[in-house]
């Protein structure tokens, strides 16, 4: 090779590089992981019964909900898959839970000194930033967080159903429901989800642990390892402003929607002895905002609980973490923003402190793209599902669709039950938004504009008269 031709490779190289941005890398890897699961979940070995493989659509609807961590399911994972076919779903489970985390952080370091503005602004939206804490650093966490996690979760449910079933098959449950409880994935082998475990405190003890603990994310755990740490050597120590929002945030989402739930479902699904039906209510509050469990059947809850659940769905989780949703710091920081304009302050503010404004902004951003992805979604599912049918006569199922959304979206996998009856428009609706709800519409979008030069101008201002 000559001096102009390893010139000219070099070039194309570089034009590559540019090309393959971490926003379409990251598209590129979830895309290509549920076409392999697609793959894998058709043959015929990966079902019950060989003589009926799943179809392609069946398959790609299941490997997007594994790897996308939602729980949408149009066949019974325990009863139609063969345990080939569940060891797929899980490795799909735990490379789309925790493989955005990992391969963004692999992506830093491969690319260290060469990550743009953008490209650590989409890292920092799938995982977040740690100050004084390496990509390097963070990656080893949250693989031992992981590990650590899912070991102790698997442990104490095999455990309790070794009390029901033979050790082997406890063992391969307790494996399964634990990294699906880590990730936030909502995967069950039983038919009923963990309804034969309404009432079981050991059992939803730990499921509850474990989808906290997964929703809370990776960058939490790491700031209090560094405040332990800190503590230890006597040393100033605190934890940052990201965590403490993060903490409250989530114990009053919990509180106030296990409340909500126990009062609307007094007298209704709700089982009647007190100590359940608030066990029941705490368990729905926790599965509703990332995890996709259930210990009742969602069908029977009234109107009123179920559009609490899609608010609970519409904030999700926290940054870094394997949940959906526009996230609870975003929540925050937007009733932060909504407090400081009535009370007539400058900025917003959380836990005595000022938020820029940029994060305000990014905030707005990521909530109105995630509810103009939901509203264009809900149009759509309504035209492929009703067709050519008079609407007058289904609007008690327009609830059911708009729920069906928002949990896809949020990738969190309660359902009222259609979704095995959705068609296969419907069902090609249901896996963009489990695709963009993984992902996030931001991240996907980056990814199709690419990579825009930033403007050094503005316009002059123009007063607009609003609200």
């Amino acid at each position: 090779m000559n001096a102009l031709s390893l010139y000219n490779f070099l070039r194309r190289l570089k034009a590559f590089g540019r090309f393959f941005s971490i926003s379409r890398l990251l598209v590129a890897a979830f895309a290509l992981a549920i076409l392999i699961g697609c793959v894998l979940l058709a043959a015929p070995s990966s079902t019950a019964d060989t003589a009926r493989p799943a179809s392609f659509l069946d398959a790609l609807f299941t490997a997007t909900s594994a790897v996308c961590v939602t729980g949408l399911i149009v066949r019974d994972t325990g009863n139609e898959f063969s345990l080939y076919g569940q060891v797929v779903i899980l490795i799909l489970i735990q490379a789309g839970g925790l493989g955005i985390l990992t391969f963004s952080n692999l992506l830093f370091l491969f690319r260290r000194g060469r990550v743009g503005f953008r490209d650590r602004m989409i890292l920092e939206q799938t995982h977040g930033l740690l100050p004084n804490v390496t990509p390097g650093e963070l990656l080893l966490r949250i693989i031992l967080y992981t590990v650590v996690f899912e070991t102790f979760g698997a442990v104490l449910l095999t455990w309790r159903f070794a009390l029901d079933y033979p050790f082997s098959h406890a063992l391969w449950l307790g494996i399964f429901h634990s990294i699906s409880a880590f990730c936030n994935a909502g995967f069950s082998l039983f038919s009923n989800s963990l309804i034969g475990y309404q009432t079981d405190p050991w059992i939803n003890a730990i499921v509850m642990a474990l989808i906290v603990c997964g929703g809370l994310g990776a960058l939490v755990f790491a700031d209090f390892g560094l405040f332990i740490r800190n503590r230890l050597r006597r040393r100033r120590a605190r934890l940052t402003l990201h965590t403490r929002v993060v903490l409250l945030t989530t114990a009053v989402l919990i509180l106030v929607g296990a409340t909500t739930f126990w009062l609307l479902e007094w007298r209704s699904t709700v089982p009647a002895w007190p100590d359940q039906r608030f066990l029941t209510s705490l368990f729905l509050s926790i599965t509703a905002r990332t995890a996709g469990f259930n210990t009742i059947d969602m069908a029977h809850l009234t109107n009123a609980t179920l559009l609490i659940v899609i608010f609970l769905m519409v904030i999700g989780g926290s940054p870094g973490s394997t949940a959906g949703g526009i996230k609870t710091t975003t929540f925050a920081a937007l009733i932060a923003q909504l407090i400081a304009r009535t009370r007539n302050r400058p900025r917003a503010e959380l836990l005595h402190r000022s938020i820029p404004d940029d994060v305000i902004a990014k905030a707005v951003t990521t909530t109105v793209g995630f509810l103009t992805v939901a509203f264009l979604a809900v149009i759509l599912l309504q035209v492929t599902e009703l067709a050519g049918e008079p609407h007058h006569l289904h609007r008690g199922v327009f609830l059911d669709y708009v729920f069906e959304v928002f949990s896809a979206l949020a990738t969190v996998g309660l359902s009222t039950g259609i979704t095995g009856d959705l068609s296969s428009a419907g069902r090609f609706v249901i896996i963009a938004c489990m695709f963009l709800g993984r992902l996030g519409p931001l991240i996907v979008a980056s990814s199709l504009i690419g990579t825009r030069r930033q403007i050094d101008y503005t316009y002059p201002e123009g007063r607009l008269n609003v609200g």
